[in-house]
């Protein structure tokens, strides 16, 4: 594709004008050389497993004679900022559509991307490795050289929902040491976590994040451990950290009343400002530069094991000739889809998404992968072109821009993969509980059938996934909303929900 004329937003986003629409290409200087990236994306792209898939013709997003329609539009009413499509799988028929093949902000929405991505690209049998590995020989009991960790974007390493002991993986990698007769390292430990594009978080995310400093939205890396948060806990009035000795700075100011523990945006440097809350209190923040978290473990887990390490821990790449030490590998992919999924995890959906970009372009980059996954959905699902943007795997960021159709297309074409099942099953359920939709369609129509992937940020609430109709056709619907009156349209949503599932031809 070769763009006719570019457009720089006041948000700094670049949209290139083209014929089959708008392509947004990210920031001012992501846009450099945008065809010739196009042009690679294209390649990447079609390397992808290409399965027959059943696409929905793109003229069904502007289909406006459904059986549904009227009382669709009567649902959404003048509001505007709407993007809405449902299309009947087993009738091959659009039910309804407003605005469904205009873009919209996709707030969590935009983890269906990077799932089914995830899912194509790696398999739900993937297991992300992640490796100890040594630069030198023993002799005597001594490693004469350095010890690498080397990770690739795993984001259960070491995290607790997975393992009540996040150390265990790190135990087992200072054991296989140990039994080479390892008592003694004479140089550091490098973190490797270069598969990754060292951008620790989403372009343009919510002030509230800190730039991966929250809990709910913490920071990225090719190297994670526990969620990527350093945590500080007091006993008995005294402060320690988890990592024990990280490689992190962190600073307690007593005066003040309870404690908290912040950071600055882009800034390593942990405060903590006031006294505990008593005993036992534990406060965590995710690490500008995560990568250091894993090693600072590996360290403690070390001296554990009675192995001293001289060295300072270090970011960097792993040196030609290291040797394999140990090989840790997680639970699968489709083990941890529902996380992202069910529960909206924004830590998991960005390692999934800059995994499934690692394996498309060999960098986990969010540069290179809104492009390769633009053109994997345009060559393989049909997604109209300038219909999606991928700006990150979770959502957070406003720069995210997708239509209604184009999320149709995508959940249509994960209902035609082996792993459809799976999928389907990692989406929250309405009115059930153990997901984001344990609150709407409670004792209605829908409750129980509609299972869909909830998306809410700031003047943004969505909601796409699929649902089964009085006769027990399966249909795939997605409902975007960008504007004020969220929480109205929380409502409107679930009407339309209660609308297919109560439909009867």
């Amino acid at each position: 594709m070769k763009p006719s004329s570019t457009l720089i937003l006041s948000t700094g986003l670049v949209v290139a004008v083209a014929t089959g629409g708008l392509a947004v290409y990210g920031t001012r200087a992501e846009a450099v050389d945008d065809a010739a990236r196009m042009r690679a994306a294209e390649e990447v792209a079609a390397s992808a497993p290409d399965r027959a898939v059943k696409q929905i013709p793109a003229s069904a997003a502007t289909e406006t004679g459904g059986p549904l329609q009227a009382q669709a539009q009567a649902i959404v009413g003048t509001a505007e900022g709407w993007s809405v499509m449902a299309w009947s799988v087993d009738r091959q028929q659009t039910l309804f559509s407003i605005n469904g093949d205009q873009v919209r902000t996709p707030a969590s929405n935009n983890k269906v991307y990077s799932t089914v991505w995830a899912l194509e690209m790696l398999g739900p049998e993937y297991r992300f490795p992640t490796d100890l590995l040594s630069t030198g020989p023993v002799q005597n009991g001594v490693l004469q050289g350095d010890l690498v960790l080397r990770g690739s974007g795993d984001p259960a390493f070491g995290y607790p929902s997975y393992d009540r002991d996040p150390m265990k993986p790190l135990r087992a990698m200072a054991e296989a040491l140990k039994r080479r007769g390892v008592t003694q390292v004479t140089g550091g430990i490098i973190a490797d976590a270069t598969i990754d594009d060292g951008k620790h978080h989403g372009p343009n995310w919510p002030r509230d994040t800190g730039n991966g400093a929250a809990q709910y939205a913490p920071t990225v890396s090719g190297l994670p451990f526990n969620r990527n948060m350093l945590w500080v806990e007091f006993q008995d009035g005294k402060m320690q950290t988890f990592p024990r000795d990280a490689a992190i700075p962190v600073v307690w100011t007593q005066r003040g009343g309870r404690a908290v523990a912040v950071r600055k945006p882009d800034n390593d440097t942990i405060v903590v400002r006031g006294a505990p809350g008593g005993r036992g209190s534990r406060y965590g923040v995710g690490a500008n530069e995560p990568a250091l978290l894993a090693p600072s473990a590996l360290r403690q887990a070390l001296q554990e094991a009675g192995i001293t390490v001289a060295g300072p821990v270090r970011l960097g790449k792993t040196p030609a000739g290291a040797k394999l030490v140990h090989r840790h590998y997680s639970i699968t992919l489709g083990e941890m889809i529902p996380q992202a999924n069910r529960h909206s995890d924004n830590f998991f959906a960005e390692h999934f998404w800059k995994a499934a970009a690692a394996k498309a372009t060999g960098e986990g980059s969010y540069q290179k992968g809104g492009l390769a996954s633009a053109a994997f959905y345009r060559q393989h699902a049909g997604v109209p072109q300038g219909q999606l943007w991928q700006a990150d795997g979770s959502g957070l960021s406003a720069d995210n821009r997708t239509s209604a159709f184009a999320l149709v297309q995508a959940l249509n074409f994960a209902n035609q993969q082996p792993w459809s099942h799976l999928f389907h099953e990692s989406l929250p359920v309405a009115g059930q509980p153990g997901g984001t939709l344990n609150r709407m369609y409670v004792g209605q129509a829908a409750a129980g059938n509609l299972h869909a992937k909830t998306g809410y940020i700031k003047h943004v609430r969505t909601l796409s996934g699929y649902v089964k109709t009085a006769d027990g056709e399966l249909v795939v619907f997605s409902f975007l909303y960008n504007g004020p009156n969220t929480s109205g349209a929380r409502g409107v949503q679930q009407n339309l929900g209660n609308l297919i599932a109560t439909y009867k031809p």
